[in-house]
């Protein structure tokens, strides 16, 4: 299954709709609000909890990611691995889904007990020694609890420089 991925890992990013990708995309200054990784055949995201679904990491699928009730744009970016890079990254992603990792709601950096989505794929490539992050963290300031360092979406793309491939779902 892993070799499916043809050693390359895709991130997936979105310009969703709704109360948190609106406050997601104020806070970033940028368009994307979500983000997963598909390897070896599979997309793992991290979602918050809502009244239908169990949030944290989980195995989802393309045709949910992209479906129009949740994005205006769909992005992604190729990034080429190794064979023990892309089985690594399969499967520390499938072993968080395993574990039920939640999804912080706290948007701690420092505790990896939950994970919300940025912070999930970013962790995943730190397992495969890639940094996504090529600046500075952001900062997000959190009421009752303070300001915390986070990663937003788009600040797993500084390290490509051209980002085109973008579908819009919506006008």
């Amino acid at each position: 299954m892993v070799r499916e991925c043809g050693l390359t890992a895709y991130l997936l990013l979105r310009e969703g709709l709704g109360v948190e990708a609106r406050l997601v995309r104020l806070k970033s200054r940028g368009p994307w609000t979500h983000v997963g990784v598909l390897v070896g055949g599979s997309l793992f995201e991290s979602i918050p909890s809502t009244e239908r679904t169990r949030g944290g990491v989980h195995m989802g699928s393309l045709d949910d990611f992209c479906a129009p009730e949740r994005a205006v744009k769909v992005g992604y970016i190729p990034i080429s691995l190794v064979e023990l890079q892309c089985e690594n990254l399969f499967h520390w992603c499938h072993k968080q889904v395993k574990l039920r990792i939640p999804f912080d709601d706290n948007y701690d950096l420092q505790d990896d007990r939950a994970l919300y989505c940025s912070e999930f794929v970013y962790k995943a490539f730190l397992q495969i020694q890639i940094n996504l992050i090529s600046a500075e963290l952001s900062t997000l300031s959190i009421p009752l609890v303070g300001v915390r360092k986070v990663v937003f979406p788009g600040d797993l793309i500084g390290m490509k420089p051209v980002f085109n491939n973008v579908f819009t779902l919506r006008s």
